[in-house]
């Protein structure tokens, strides 16, 4: 792996849902696109604060797309899949088949990629799309702002999971993270790694449930292994909540401060199907 490109969220419309992400988290719009004769679905990709990272927003263009069933055994919109670039696309599908994987669609052109796909059913329960580009990306104005919460950057992807160890093992096989924490919450009934990834700001949670009524187990439970949420930091989670309630957004769980760092939720439901957690470093932590 080089880096992480994008994080991707399945819409059904990406132009709305590129809309709200800018006004609430300051995501830049980059550019769009339309479903070509070999694809069926649209979407945008969009510049995110601090992280070096895109946000993609992608959307069914007829009713047979695959984005379409996914939205329809989500219940909506979510996260849908993470974007990574590599070196050289044909030795690293080599490397996936003698990982004892598959190459998900083998190696595809699409114009402007060479690229393949980790199905999540061999990942744990994520679709990584790994790629390599044929040219340089076009230079655009990156200069994204922190929207009405004030993003300063996110800070890591959390996958939930039932077997921690299993995916801390696979994720440092596959792509060489290396871990950096662990932590167990008895209150809330789970337990978590911390990983860095190679050639990223971007960090990757493994969250796993210590116990039947965990709201890790009932995420499990009602979707399936795989992405849970965005952890990103704001300047404030006092000025963050504020402006939310400012656009008609009651932060989920309110402000809360446990003895972690202090923050919040804004709901899938208030988001367009993605759970963002949103917390402030403590003074001291701060550059």
């Amino acid at each position: 792996m080089k880096r992480v490109d994008h994080i991707s969220m399945a819409a059904p419309a990406w132009q709305p849902q590129a809309e709200i992400l800018e006004k609430l988290l300051g995501f830049k719009f980059l550019h769009s696109w339309k479903a070509g004769p070999h694809s069926d679905f649209d979407g945008s990709v969009s510049q995110v604060r601090g992280t070096e990272i895109e946000f993609e927003v992608i959307s069914p263009s007829r009713p047979d797309s695959f984005v379409q069933k996914y939205l329809d055994q989500n219940g909506g919109g979510g996260l849908h899949h993470i974007t990574v670039e590599v070196h050289d696309i044909h030795e690293a599908a080599a490397e996936i088949e003698r990982l004892g994987m598959k190459p998900f669609g083998g190696i595809q052109n699409d114009g402007m990629w060479h690229l393949t796909y980790v199905h999540p059913k061999d990942s744990g329960g994520i679709l990584w799309q790994l790629f390599v580009a044929h040219k340089p990306a076009p230079e655009a104005d990156r200069n994204a702002g922190g929207g009405a919460v004030n993003l300063q950057r996110v800070d890591h992807v959390s996958m939930a999971v039932t077997d921690i160890e299993r995916q801390i093992e696979w994720q440092q096989r596959v792509f060489g993270c290396e871990l950096e924490g662990r932590w167990e919450e008895e209150y809330l009934g789970y337990h978590g790694a911390i990983m860095t990834i190679p050639g990223s700001r971007l960090k990757f949670e493994i969250i796993q449930p210590s116990r039947s009524d965990s709201f890790v187990q009932k995420f499990i439970d009602t979707k399936r292994q795989g992405m849970h949420h965005v952890c990103c930091e704001v300047a404030s989670v006092e000025e963050a909540a504020a402006a939310l309630r400012a656009n008609g957004i009651e932060p989920f769980g309110g402000i809360i401060d446990n003895g972690w760092k202090k923050h919040t939720f804004l709901h899938p439901k208030d988001s367009g199907g993605v759970l963002f957690q949103l917390f402030e470093e403590p003074p001291a932590a701060r550059p």
